[in-house]
């Protein structure tokens, strides 16, 4: 039990060392009373232990000056693991379906909106803002819209919420009206709106689609996104692996030195490795899995996902039976995510080196 109730706390220390947000310790209700006494609203991050963009959120956009200012000044901030304690029956009834979810919750527990997962620090920050003065958060986007249906801006936000919110048809509905009102793209938000719809499409009409619209729309805010959600339609949703390549090849020169480009391509490059070290079946596969994650390191270092990198890595070297350099990959991964997943792999590698 003790050394349970350690590795909770390791987690805990790991999950909030870069984070400069005073996040509050307690209960739920204890946390709920101090936000009706203060008359702020609380910030929940609901997480899990092995959540990789929890601990991104925490490094990247808590660990930001300005966000944790902000934070600190005007929110009642409060962490609650998803799979311990009251954290299951907190996850059960706000229905939280992936993580991190970062819901804001009025003194009373009512939800005024959440954020669902990673989103960067600028665009995170400009959400804490409005649902503090209670702008822009779903209820908020829907009296808009019902005031003034042709509100394309407003509309366009709503459906947003609703697709987070899983309500997809009426996100749809909200953004077929506004390929209808504005068909020629004079308020700069249809060509959004039609990216958003291709994205409800079924996988094989999807990438066609996808390619249709990079092709019309050259100079769309959106294409960035069109470019990155073909390469992965490609390669996660059809398995076509050399189309993925030449999209995700295509994205890297259009867009060479953008985070989100290379995270997306870092990550394609470790599910490839990833392949090799669950279904290889010899030297040759592990050491082609090896290769993908040299590139893959080129893309990932410093995000979290450099620690899925030395793990998969560790995978292949203990495949190959290279035990010394599996432990030194293992050990790098844990210093960037103490994950039980690493942890438990550790322990099969430091049992081979015992056995030498």
């Amino acid at each position: 039990m003790k050394k349970a109730a350690l590795l909770i706390a390791l987690f805990f220390i790991s999950s909030t060392a870069f984070s400069q947000i005073d996040f509050k310790k307690g209960t739920v209700s204890e946390v709920l009373a101090t936000a009706k006494a203060e008359n702020k609203i609380v910030m929940v991050d609901v997480l899990t232990e092995w959540c990789k963009w929890c601990i991104e959120l925490d490094n990247k956009v808590y660990a930001k000056k300005e966000v944790s200012d902000f934070a600190n000044a005007n929110l009642i901030s409060y962490k609650i693991d998803a799979e311990k304690g009251e954290g299951v029956d907190f996850a059960k009834k706000y229905q939280i379906k992936g993580y991190p979810s970062i819901l804001f919750l009025d003194g009373d527990g009512n939800e005024i909106d959440r954020i669902y997962g990673y989103v960067p620090a600028k665009d995170f920050l400009e959400m804490m803002q409005d649902y503090n003065k209670g702008i822009n958060t779903f209820s908020y986007l829907k009296t808009e819209v019902e005031k003034n249906p042709s509100n394309i801006e407003a509309s366009l936000k709503l459906a947003d919420k609703y697709s987070m919110y899983s309500e997809s048809d009426k996100a749809k509905e909200l953004l077929s009206k506004i390929v209808e009102m504005d068909g020629s793209n004079a308020g700069g938000k249809t060509d959004d709106a039609k990216f958003r719809l291709i994205l409800f499409t079924e996988k094989d009409e999807k990438a066609k689609q996808l390619e249709a619209f990079i092709t019309d729309n050259p100079n769309s805010d959106q294409l960035k996104d069109a470019y990155v959600s073909v390469a992965e339609t490609y390669y996660y949703e059809l398995s076509d692996m050399p189309t993925a390549d030449k999209w995700f090849k295509e994205t890297l020169a259009k867009y060479p030195s953008d985070d989100a480009v290379n995270s997306s391509y870092g990550q394609y490059m470790n599910q490839v490795a990833v392949g090799f070290a669950d279904k290889g079946t010899g030297p040759e596969d592990y050491n082609k899995g090896l290769g993908f994650i040299e590139t893959a390191l080129k893309y990932v270092a410093g995000s979290v996902n450099e620690a899925s990198s030395y793990y998969i890595q560790s995978k292949l070297y203990f495949n190959l039976k290279e035990y010394s350099k599996a432990l030194e990959s293992v050990d790098k991964a844990l210093k960037i995510f103490d994950r039980k997943l690493y942890r438990e792999h550790k322990a099969k590698v430091e049992q081979q080196l015992s056995q030498k």
